[in-house]
Protein backbone atom coordinates (compact mmCIF):
# COMPACT_ATOMS: atom_id res chain seq x y z
CA UNK A 1 0.00 0.00 0.00
CA UNK A 2 1.28 3.46 -0.89
CA UNK A 3 2.56 5.83 1.77
CA UNK A 4 0.23 8.83 1.59
CA UNK A 5 0.64 12.31 3.00
CA UNK A 6 -1.47 15.37 3.68
CA UNK A 7 -0.05 18.86 4.12
CA UNK A 8 -1.84 21.33 6.39
CA UNK A 9 -0.78 24.96 5.93
CA UNK A 10 -1.89 27.06 8.89
CA UNK A 11 -2.30 30.82 8.84
CA UNK A 12 -4.84 33.57 8.21
CA UNK A 13 -2.22 35.32 6.08
CA UNK A 14 -2.24 32.42 3.61
CA UNK A 15 -6.02 32.48 3.20
CA UNK A 16 -6.02 36.26 2.76
CA UNK A 17 -3.39 36.02 0.03
CA UNK A 18 -0.96 38.18 1.98
CA UNK A 19 1.67 35.43 1.92
CA UNK A 20 2.26 32.94 -0.90
CA UNK A 21 2.04 29.33 0.23
CA UNK A 22 5.49 28.26 -0.94
CA UNK A 23 5.82 25.78 1.94
CA UNK A 24 3.16 23.47 0.53
CA UNK A 25 4.66 23.33 -2.96
CA UNK A 26 8.17 22.78 -1.56
CA UNK A 27 7.00 20.00 0.75
CA UNK A 28 4.97 18.41 -2.03
CA UNK A 29 8.06 18.27 -4.21
CA UNK A 30 10.29 16.86 -1.47
CA UNK A 31 7.78 14.23 -0.35
CA UNK A 32 7.26 13.12 -3.94
CA UNK A 33 11.03 12.73 -4.30
CA UNK A 34 10.87 10.25 -1.42
CA UNK A 35 8.16 8.25 -3.18
CA UNK A 36 5.37 9.51 -0.93
CA UNK A 37 1.96 10.08 -2.50
CA UNK A 38 0.77 13.56 -1.49
CA UNK A 39 -3.01 13.29 -1.61
CA UNK A 40 -4.20 16.50 0.04
CA UNK A 41 -3.09 20.05 0.76
CA UNK A 42 -5.34 22.07 3.04
CA UNK A 43 -5.03 25.69 4.12
CA UNK A 44 -6.75 26.50 7.41
CA UNK A 45 -7.04 29.64 9.56
CA UNK A 46 -5.45 30.28 12.94
CA UNK A 47 -8.43 28.75 14.72
CA UNK A 48 -7.86 25.95 17.21
CA UNK A 49 -11.09 24.00 16.51
CA UNK A 50 -10.44 24.00 12.75
CA UNK A 51 -6.81 22.92 13.15
CA UNK A 52 -7.82 20.25 15.65
CA UNK A 53 -10.55 18.78 13.43
CA UNK A 54 -8.39 18.90 10.31
CA UNK A 55 -5.40 17.18 11.92
CA UNK A 56 -7.60 14.60 13.62
CA UNK A 57 -9.36 13.67 10.38
CA UNK A 58 -6.26 13.58 8.20
CA UNK A 59 -4.17 11.62 10.70
CA UNK A 60 -6.73 8.82 10.45
CA UNK A 61 -6.84 8.71 6.65
CA UNK A 62 -3.18 9.26 5.67
CA UNK A 63 0.13 7.69 6.58
CA UNK A 64 1.68 11.09 7.32
CA UNK A 65 0.36 14.55 8.12
CA UNK A 66 2.66 17.57 7.96
CA UNK A 67 1.58 20.91 9.40
CA UNK A 68 3.34 24.22 8.83
CA UNK A 69 2.87 27.43 10.77
CA UNK A 70 1.71 28.54 14.19
CA UNK A 71 4.78 27.72 16.29
CA UNK A 72 5.72 31.28 17.24
CA UNK A 73 5.04 33.26 20.40
CA UNK A 74 2.15 35.49 19.30
CA UNK A 75 -1.48 34.85 20.33
CA UNK A 76 -2.36 33.36 16.93
CA UNK A 77 0.36 30.70 17.23
CA UNK A 78 -1.78 27.86 18.55
CA UNK A 79 -0.73 24.87 16.47
CA UNK A 80 1.02 22.89 19.21
CA UNK A 81 -1.99 22.99 21.52
CA UNK A 82 -4.42 22.23 18.68
CA UNK A 83 -2.39 19.23 17.52
CA UNK A 84 -2.20 17.92 21.09
CA UNK A 85 -5.99 18.18 21.38
CA UNK A 86 -6.45 16.52 17.99
CA UNK A 87 -4.44 13.51 19.13
CA UNK A 88 -5.80 13.42 22.67
CA UNK A 89 -2.43 14.24 24.23
CA UNK A 90 -1.80 16.56 27.17
CA UNK A 91 0.69 19.40 26.92
CA UNK A 92 3.63 19.08 29.27
CA UNK A 93 7.05 20.67 29.80
CA UNK A 94 9.61 19.15 27.45
CA UNK A 95 13.22 19.38 28.64
CA UNK A 96 14.70 18.95 25.16
CA UNK A 97 12.49 21.70 23.74
CA UNK A 98 13.32 23.96 26.68
CA UNK A 99 17.04 23.46 26.14
CA UNK A 100 16.68 24.41 22.49
CA UNK A 101 14.50 27.47 23.18
CA UNK A 102 16.80 28.72 25.94
CA UNK A 103 19.86 28.41 23.70
CA UNK A 104 18.13 30.29 20.87
CA UNK A 105 16.90 33.05 23.18
CA UNK A 106 20.34 33.41 24.79
CA UNK A 107 21.92 33.86 21.36
CA UNK A 108 19.36 36.50 20.38
CA UNK A 109 19.91 38.41 23.64
CA UNK A 110 23.59 38.80 22.83
CA UNK A 111 22.55 41.36 20.21
CA UNK A 112 19.17 42.34 21.70
CA UNK A 113 19.47 42.35 25.52
CA UNK A 114 15.85 43.43 26.01
CA UNK A 115 14.43 40.53 23.97
CA UNK A 116 11.64 38.79 25.86
CA UNK A 117 10.28 35.32 25.27
CA UNK A 118 8.00 33.10 27.37
CA UNK A 119 10.30 30.10 27.61
CA UNK A 120 7.97 28.14 29.89
CA UNK A 121 5.11 28.27 27.38
CA UNK A 122 7.39 27.76 24.38
CA UNK A 123 8.77 24.55 25.90
CA UNK A 124 5.37 22.88 26.39
CA UNK A 125 4.79 20.13 23.84
CA UNK A 126 2.41 17.18 23.50
CA UNK A 127 3.28 14.28 25.79
CA UNK A 128 5.66 11.78 24.15
CA UNK A 129 6.41 14.17 21.27
CA UNK A 130 9.73 13.69 19.51
CA UNK A 131 11.43 17.07 19.26
CA UNK A 132 12.90 18.10 15.89
CA UNK A 133 15.73 20.65 16.24
CA UNK A 134 15.35 24.06 14.65
CA UNK A 135 18.80 25.59 14.20
CA UNK A 136 17.42 28.52 12.22
CA UNK A 137 14.82 29.82 14.68
CA UNK A 138 13.48 29.54 18.21
CA UNK A 139 10.63 27.04 18.04
CA UNK A 140 11.57 23.40 17.40
CA UNK A 141 9.27 21.14 15.45
CA UNK A 142 7.97 17.83 16.72
CA UNK A 143 6.59 14.45 15.71
CA UNK A 144 3.44 13.18 17.42
CA UNK A 145 2.51 9.76 16.10
CA UNK A 146 2.14 10.26 12.34
CA UNK A 147 1.87 14.05 12.58
CA UNK A 148 4.92 16.19 11.80
CA UNK A 149 4.64 19.74 13.15
CA UNK A 150 6.90 22.22 11.32
CA UNK A 151 7.46 25.98 11.58
CA UNK A 152 5.85 28.31 9.06
CA UNK A 153 8.83 30.50 8.17
CA UNK A 154 10.16 28.84 4.99
CA UNK A 155 13.83 28.76 5.99
CA UNK A 156 12.94 27.22 9.36
CA UNK A 157 10.46 24.78 7.86
CA UNK A 158 13.04 23.49 5.38
CA UNK A 159 15.75 23.15 8.02
CA UNK A 160 13.46 21.25 10.40
CA UNK A 161 12.14 19.00 7.64
CA UNK A 162 15.64 18.00 6.56
CA UNK A 163 16.27 16.64 10.06
CA UNK A 164 13.65 13.95 9.48
CA UNK A 165 13.78 13.59 5.70
CA UNK A 166 16.05 10.55 5.67
CA UNK A 167 13.51 8.61 7.69
CA UNK A 168 10.78 9.09 5.09
CA UNK A 169 10.22 6.49 2.41
CA UNK A 170 7.41 5.65 0.03
CA UNK A 171 6.76 3.36 -2.89
CA UNK A 172 5.50 5.81 -5.51
CA UNK A 173 7.53 6.23 -8.68
CA UNK A 174 7.02 8.76 -11.46
CA UNK A 175 8.23 9.89 -14.86
CA UNK A 176 7.77 13.20 -16.68
CA UNK A 177 7.46 13.64 -20.43
CA UNK A 178 7.11 16.77 -22.57
CA UNK A 179 5.16 17.82 -25.64
CA UNK A 180 4.00 20.89 -27.57
CA UNK A 181 0.85 19.07 -28.70
CA UNK A 182 -2.35 20.89 -27.60
CA UNK A 183 -4.09 19.23 -24.66
CA UNK A 184 -7.26 18.64 -26.63
CA UNK A 185 -5.26 16.54 -29.11
CA UNK A 186 -3.86 14.37 -26.30
CA UNK A 187 -7.17 13.15 -24.89
CA UNK A 188 -7.28 9.88 -26.82
CA UNK A 189 -3.65 9.02 -26.11
CA UNK A 190 -3.88 9.80 -22.40
CA UNK A 191 -7.14 7.90 -22.00
CA UNK A 192 -5.65 4.87 -23.72
CA UNK A 193 -2.50 4.82 -21.59
CA UNK A 194 -4.67 4.99 -18.45
CA UNK A 195 -6.60 1.94 -19.65
CA UNK A 196 -3.50 -0.01 -20.66
CA UNK A 197 -1.32 0.54 -17.59
CA UNK A 198 -1.76 0.65 -13.82
CA UNK A 199 -0.66 4.26 -13.49
CA UNK A 200 -2.13 7.75 -13.08
CA UNK A 201 -1.63 10.19 -15.93
CA UNK A 202 -1.76 13.98 -15.73
CA UNK A 203 -1.12 16.73 -18.27
CA UNK A 204 0.00 20.16 -17.06
CA UNK A 205 0.41 23.17 -19.36
CA UNK A 206 3.44 25.40 -18.78
CA UNK A 207 3.16 27.90 -21.60
CA UNK A 208 3.39 26.21 -24.98
CA UNK A 209 5.13 23.19 -23.46
CA UNK A 210 3.03 20.59 -21.66
CA UNK A 211 4.27 18.19 -18.97
CA UNK A 212 2.84 14.68 -18.94
CA UNK A 213 3.35 13.02 -15.57
CA UNK A 214 3.02 9.27 -15.06
CA UNK A 215 2.68 8.09 -11.45
CA UNK A 216 2.24 4.63 -9.96
CA UNK A 217 3.23 2.19 -7.25
CA UNK A 218 4.65 -0.34 -9.70
CA UNK A 219 7.88 0.91 -11.26
CA UNK A 220 7.47 -1.49 -14.18
CA UNK A 221 4.01 -0.14 -14.98
CA UNK A 222 5.29 3.44 -14.96
CA UNK A 223 8.25 2.54 -17.17
CA UNK A 224 6.03 0.62 -19.61
CA UNK A 225 3.54 3.49 -19.80
CA UNK A 226 6.39 5.92 -20.41
CA UNK A 227 7.88 3.78 -23.16
CA UNK A 228 4.47 3.46 -24.80
CA UNK A 229 3.90 7.23 -24.74
CA UNK A 230 7.27 8.22 -26.19
CA UNK A 231 6.51 6.13 -29.28
CA UNK A 232 3.90 8.74 -30.17
CA UNK A 233 4.91 11.77 -32.27
CA UNK A 234 5.96 14.90 -30.38
CA UNK A 235 6.05 13.23 -26.93
CA UNK A 236 9.58 13.08 -25.56
CA UNK A 237 11.60 12.61 -22.38
CA UNK A 238 13.61 15.84 -22.58
CA UNK A 239 12.44 19.44 -22.53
Amino acid sequence: MATTAAIVSIGDELLAGDVENTNASWLGTRLTEFGIDVREIRVVPDEAPTIETTVSDLSQTHTLVLTTGGLGSTPDDITIEAVADALGLPLEPNSEAREHVEAAVTEIREDHPDFRHDIETAARYPASAEIIPNHVGIAPGCICGNVYVLPGIPAEMKAVFEHVANGLEGSITSQTLYTETPESHLNTVLSEVSERFDARIGCYPTGELKRIRIVGEEETAVEDATAWLVRHPNIRRDV
